[in-house]
């Protein structure tokens, strides 16, 4: 009978496939989105990701010359409304901001998967650094959570078209968040289960322009110890900052240090255009 148990469940284990695994990191909120910040031109709209879907975009500017353009990547939860509170912070002290919603979030089409979502930061990235307003200024490209570990692969592709790469409660790899957040008796099937063709760990070595990663010692759906070892694994220059407080909170718990760390990190750079 024993036996005939282990076998039950090792059956039901290794017929989860690694699809149904990455449908568990995502979390989106398909609702309309419609983002105002009271002052600012927001511009929203619809461009194609490389498979054809419509990815929604808003484009945010700020009321004086900006000092740096960012591309950011949001997290696996919600949608790109959700955030709206730091991206007033960051276009207040100056910055004007691309976002976008994956593949199957908001108002985007599709369904989200590790893939789509890089074809979709790509799709992105490449429109944005077209835009003429976008032209002449530095590129700073800030990923949070999924989207910090979706960024770096990012601008490992692209360090020809990136001035900055800011990383904050990004993971290590795919199955290592996986074994972290998984309930309990899915923790051993991840660790076989779970694939993805990059890894942040991999790719961080790879980057030659400044990069600032940033993590909480108090993150607990992406641990410390993750950004600390993203920080040992990336090469100079590059420059670690550690925070208290929630997964990702950073730039609301922050608001004056958050900006100014990267708007310091800026000064010298020339933008890549």
């Amino acid at each position: 009978m024993k036996i005939i148990k282990l076998l039950f469940i090792l059956f039901l284990i290794f017929t989860i496939s690694s699809c149904t695994f990455q449908k568990l990191y995502y979390y989106p909120n398909v609702k309309s989105t419609l983002i105002s910040l009271d002052g600012f031109a927001v511009e929203d709209f619809f461009i194609p990701s490389k498979n054809g879907k419509k990815i929604n975009c808003v484009f945010i500017k700020p009321q004086v010359k900006p000092i740096a353009t960012i591309l950011f990547l949001h997290g696996n939860s919600g949608n790109i409304e959700d955030w709206s509170q730091g991206y007033k912070i960051m276009v207040k002290k100056g910055f004007q901001i691309m976002t976008f919603d994956y593949q199957g979030f908001g108002k985007s089409e599709g369904a989200p998967s590790h893939q789509n979502l890089l074809d979709d930061a790509q799709s992105v990235l490449d429109y944005t650094k077209k835009r003429e307003e976008v032209k002449n200024t530095k590129f700073v490209v800030l990923g949070c959570s999924i989207g910090g570990h979706l960024a770096v692969k990012l601008t490992n592709e692209n360090q020809d078209k990136i001035d900055l790469m800011v990383i904050e409660g990004a993971f290590t790899t795919h199955k290592q968040v996986a074994g972290v957040n998984a309930p309990f008796l899915l923790r051993f099937a991840s660790h076989f289960l779970v694939k993805s063709s990059y890894k942040a760990t991999k790719n961080i070595g790879n980057i030659k322009i400044p990069k600032l990663i940033i993590h909480s010692t108090e993150d607990k759906t992406c641990p410390y110890w993750m950004g600390a070892k993203l920080f040992e694994k990336a090469t100079e220059p590059k420059t670690f900052w550690e925070i208290k407080g929630r997964h990702v909170h950073g730039v609301i718990d922050y608001p004056e240090e958050y900006p100014n760390k990267i708007i310091e990190l800026l000064k010298g750079i020339t933008p890549k255009n």
